[in-house]
């Protein structure tokens, strides 16, 4: 089973690598008529995306303890309307997040994983916020996430806070879908 989610997480990884190569590479019949090829996305790749775009719609939406709707979120509220608004339906709290789908390399991370953190810098604290991945570049894992202070917004995990309480990246979209 490791093994399997190994080569899946290395297929995705390749195969963002190769769209990432073909969309600054324009085919030579394109070039010719002066337009660029789209690239051949897979459906997780892009389902994973759907996500992350949508989940960028609600940047500045308020935080509100128990929160699942737009007028105004907490972290497991949004990241479970988001998902649900894209067909996949869960209701869970972050700690129960957590155990769902299965752990990856932050490198490794694409969008729409989610990414975890403890209130706590003690490893044996429980998980209690959660966020869905938006890329991972050169300034490390970008996350969009709903938080206390300015509702729903983007941070970066190399963010000294975010550090200190991290937990790990899970990949869930395909405990839920096929593809």
């Amino acid at each position: 089973m490791i093994l399997k989610k190994c080569l899946l997480g290395l297929l995705l990884v390749v195969n963002s690598l190769v769209l990432n190569a073909t969309d600054k590479i324009p085919s030579k019949a394109a070039s010719k008529r002066g337009a660029s090829t789209p690239p051949i996305i897979s459906p997780y790749l892009k389902f994973a995306d759907d996500i992350q775009r949508y989940a960028k719609k609600f940047i500045g939406t308020r935080y509100v303890y128990g929160g699942k709707a737009p007028k105004g979120f907490d972290c497991s509220g949004f990241v479970g309307y988001v998902f649900a608004k894209c067909g996949i339906k869960f209701d869970m709290r972050s700690s129960e997040l957590a155990k769902v789908g299965y752990e990856i390399c932050v490198p490794d991370a694409l969008p729409g994983d989610l990414v975890f953190f403890r209130r706590s810098t003690n490893p044996r604290s429980p998980v209690s916020h959660v966020g869905i991945v938006v890329e991972y570049s050169t300034r490390g894992l970008k996350f969009i996430h709903a938080t206390h202070g300015k509702g729903v917004t983007i941070s970066y995990l190399p963010e000294k806070y975010y550090t200190n309480h991290f937990v790990g990246v899970r990949r869930v979209i395909d405990t839920f879908k096929n593809f």
